[in-house]
């Protein structure tokens, strides 16, 4: 099953702070799924392509990859510049390019490799999340969305695990996706969270309940909380997870929150009677 890890303004190595256990954890995760970047290369032809604007920073990243598997084959300020996609061959492409000056026309341009090459891997470097582009990157098939921020080695790592059909977005979207929740429950004065709340229509053949619940997740609720706001037990709430997923067609609780951002309506009904 393809895994999705949250990746969020995660400290450089020695950095002093509550993340550095996250970074940790994130490093260990990422060592414990992944092989070395030789029996990567050995594996199977990886072809790099770098797509960076700022001259700098793309002869920064070029130097860096050069001495890993995802040495690039080519580098351009744009998919422009660079013309045609390089021969494929048998190889992999993994195109790592720029989001962050036209978030919109790198969508469309990752979603068009992604037609014409259904292997290829797509990771986009940002400057800032916004909420709309990040789901915006989900949608046009993105395999990883990072800062530029981070530092080298969880670049690395993060195309090791791109290359093993992993997904990376930023853990901060349940943040995001949690104030937008806030707004509009203090717009609409929303009643208590105990009670249920329909969503007119409901999306995706999803029930009253299995709607209600998918905003729980977009709040980052957990099953044990879930089954306490309801009154219902946590194996109850596991198949209406399950449920939920399935007609969703998302993998995880993470990718279920980033489609119901973009799938239900931000406003609350009336309570059910």
């Amino acid at each position: 099953m393809r895994n999705t890890y949250d990746l969020d303004s995660l400290p450089h190595p020695g950095a002093s702070s509550a993340k550095d256990v996250a970074y940790s954890r994130y490093m260990e995760l990422a060592r414990s799924v992944e092989p070395s970047s030789a029996e990567h290369a050995a594996a199977r032809s990886i072809k790099a392509l770098l797509i960076e604007p700022n001259a700098l920073l793309r002869e920064g990243l070029r130097r860096i990859l050069s001495e890993t598997a995802y040495s690039p084959a080519a580098a351009a300020a744009s998919l422009d510049e660079m013309g045609s996609v390089p021969s494929l061959d048998s190889s992999t492409i993994v195109l790592i390019i720029d989001a962050s000056r036209d978030h919109d026309e790198t969508c469309r341009q990752a979603r068009m490799l992604k037609e014409s090459n259904p292997s290829a891997k797509v990771v986009m470097l940002i400057e800032e999340y916004d909420l709309k582009q990040v789901v915006a990157a989900f949608q046009a098939g993105a395999d990883a969305y990072l800062k530029k921020s981070v530092s080298h080695e969880v670049l690395v790592k993060s195309l090791d695990l791109v290359m093993l059909g992993e997904a990376i977005f930023p853990s901060a979207i349940l943040d995001l996706l949690r104030e937008r929740e806030a707004q509009a429950d203090h717009a609409n004065e929303a009643p208590a969270p105990e009670e249920l709340h329909e969503m007119s229509p409901p999306a995706k053949g999803l029930s009253v309940r299995e709607t209600v619940i998918l905003r729980c997740l977009m709040d980052g609720d957990s099953n044990k909380i879930i089954a306490r706001k309801f009154d219902i037990t946590e194996a109850t709430v596991k198949v209406h997870v399950k449920a939920i997923l399935r007609k969703i067609q998302a993998k995880n609780r993470t990718q279920a929150a980033i489609w119901a951002a973009s799938h239900l309506p931000s406003n609350r009904g009336a309570p059910t009677s």
